[in-house]
């Protein structure tokens, strides 16, 4: 990752922590398969960058074997998913990877990086519901 996507990064956590706002995963999946046809992996909080690593986390979770590497950018690989039908649709939706499961990382909104076009999610930055409330509490309770 360049200097400059790390700096943009940390600006806008900067930037979300002053306004006191998170990103928050709204929607819902479309499944238009988007998502499966380019993506990288983590395994131990890192993105996986070589084929050994890649090896590494079959080794753990063989269910990863179902992804195909596409190749590299930026020092990460990218990954494809062969369970993806010529449709668009997982072969077996409701037993996906946790990656899938939990796609889209709300971590996407500090890098800039769009959501595929029709993807029924939505990441935007708000001030969470339990912020609010408790703020709307201790305000009720310094009245008394």
């Amino acid at each position: 990752m360049t200097i400059s996507k790390r700096i943009q990064r940390f600006i806008t956590f900067v930037l979300l922590k002053i306004k006191g706002q998170e990103p928050i995963r709204t929607g819902q999946c479309h499944q238009c398969g988007q998502c499966c046809l380019s993506f990288r992996v983590k395994t131990e909080g890192k993105w996986i960058q070589t084929p050994s690593q890649f090896q590494k986390l079959i080794k753990l979770k063989p269910e990863y074997s179902r992804l195909v590497c596409k190749g590299e950018i930026d020092g990460d690989l990218y990954f494809t998913c062969s369970w993806l039908t010529s449709d668009g649709i997982c072969k077996d939706h409701h037993n996906r990877l946790q990656i899938c499961k939990e796609y889209p990382s709300t971590t996407r909104f500090y890098t800039g990086n769009k959501l595929p076009d029709h993807c029924g999610y939505l990441i935007e930055a708000v001030v969470p519901f339990e912020k609010i409330l408790k703020k709307n509490l201790d305000h009720k309770r310094s009245k008394k």
